[in-house]
């Protein structure tokens, strides 16, 4: 393995900033995908189609032909999310750098590394030992509509004897997983107004409702400290997890304390206290805030009572919960939770219902041999709290679909300084090889 050139090459495409949620870098996004494109055509895809988008295309490519061998599906995303805050990154985030064995840029672990990985296994192997199918998108971070809607109009593009997903993590070092639940999302903009424009706060102030008032009042009402969410009907989908599931995450690698000190770095863990960590993080609901917009936030002051202001939420969804229900569910909740002197409005800008696989198909055993063979342990089986939209769809054919990655639970996804261990990079790369070469035989039999 020439990792030199690899590593070369992967640098390359970590530094495309290719974030989809913002329309400044849609040049950028197509970019990305030309890479990609460049890539599969490199590694002897015949096919190479940009479907969907001019900006943010899904790149479908078609592997050589192997007669007598099973197909399987690649899927991942070559968008990223936003850098900031930029201020926190050591080095820029869309330089590539090497630093203790590590590669630190936005998109090294979500999911462009994961993504290369995922082609360089294809490259080892030299002839491919199955049938390829590419399915790489630009939108996944931002809900992957561009995607849905193709497979919604080509289902037959999902037709596969497998779906392989690297878009996961280690549950700790050392210790690869395969994931049979993924938590759905509704995310949604809160937009309160109280005046007719922002007013003067000597002149108003004491008399004048305050938009940011309002806000915070709702959100606080909406959630309270306890951790409860204050929707009505939200938990009364909720499918709780097995005894032999709970069983099980007991007997994970997982140390709350280490949790708190070396991954959230805070004082004190919140949420639902009678229920474990785990559990809120794999099997509850959730409703997080991620940005507050309006008033004066710029350099130095300005006394100002502001009319309007806007929250940027979002809210995790667990089996059996529904997306079109929890949206009226939550648009219900935020009208009887404002103040009665504020006029509010939800926007929702893109969700998915949770995704729930079956760990039942032959495919899976590969997977853990794979990893046997390559890092000497196999997968074990658990949930993600994130959300990949598309998932369900990948599988609407019947396909298995296989989650898994190269990960790790301290790389920092969404963050500042996002990484990936280099090492975890190259074994990655021998695991999907094999894997590629273990289904490619077992299923001509």
């Amino acid at each position: 393995m020439d990792q030199e050139r690899l590593l070369r090459e992967l640098s390359e495409f970590l530094s495309i900033p290719s974030v989809s949620t913002m329309s400044a870098h849609d040049a950028d996004v197509r970019r990305a995908a030309e890479w990609v494109a460049a890539e599969l055509r490199r590694l002897g895809c015949q096919e190479v189609e940009f479907l969907g988008s001019d900006v943010h295309p899904v790149v479908w490519g078609v592997g050589p032909e192997v007669p007598g061998a099973p197909t399987l599906l690649i899927y991942g995303h070559y968008d990223v999310q936003p850098p900031d805050p930029l201020r926190e990154w050591v080095s820029p985030p869309f330089e590539p750098t090497v630093r203790g064995g590590r590669i630190f840029a936005r998109g090294a672990v979500d999911d462009k590394g994961q993504v290369f990985a995922l082609l360089k296994a294809v490259e080892a192997c030299g002839t491919p030992p199955v049938n390829l199918r590419f399915l790489l998108e630009g939108e996944e971070e931002y809900g992957s509509a561009v995607l849905f809607d193709l497979l919604r109009k080509q289902p037959q593009r999902t037709a596969a004897d497998a779906v392989l997903v690297a878009d996961m993590a280690y549950i700790a070092p050392g210790w690869p997983a395969v994931y049979n639940v993924l938590r759905g999302i509704c995310y949604a903009e809160i937009h309160v107004r109280t005046a007719r424009s922002d007013m003067h706060s000597g002149e108003y102030g004491g008399a004048a409702p305050n938009a940011h008032e309002a806000l915070v009042r709702l959100l606080g009402r909406l959630k309270t400290e306890d951790g409860k969410i204050h929707v009505p009907g939200l938990y009364e989908a909720v499918r709780r997890p097995s005894r032999q599931e709970l069983a099980a995450w007991k007997k994970l690698p997982f140390k709350e304390r280490e949790f708190l000190k070396q991954r959230v770095g805070g004082k004190a863990l919140t949420g639902l206290a009678r229920y474990s960590v785990l559990e809120r993080l794999w099997a509850l609901p959730t409703f997080e805030i991620h940005g507050i917009v309006g008033g004066f936030t710029g350099e130095g002051a300005k006394t100002v009572i502001p009319a309007e202001a806007t929250a940027k939420v979002s809210l995790r969804l667990v089996p059996d919960q529904k997306l079109s229900r929890v949206e009226r569910q939550f648009a219900t909740a935020v009208r009887k939770h404002t103040p009665k002197y504020a006029d509010v409005s939800v926007k929702f800008l893109h969700g998915a219902d949770p995704a729930v696989v079956k760990l039942d198909h032959p495919v899976f055993g590969i997977l853990d041999r794979a990893f046997r063979e390559v890092v000497g342990r196999g997968v074990v089986p658990v949930r993600a709290g994130g959300t990949i939209p598309i998932v369900p769809a990948l599988g609407q054919r019947g396909a298995p679909v296989v989650l898994t990655g190269i990960g790790l639970p301290d790389d920092g996804l969404h963050a500042p300084n996002e990484k990936l261990d280099l090492q975890q990079l190259w074994d990655g790369i021998e695991v999907f090889k094999r894997f590629y070469e273990l289904f490619g035989a077992e299923g001509r039999q």
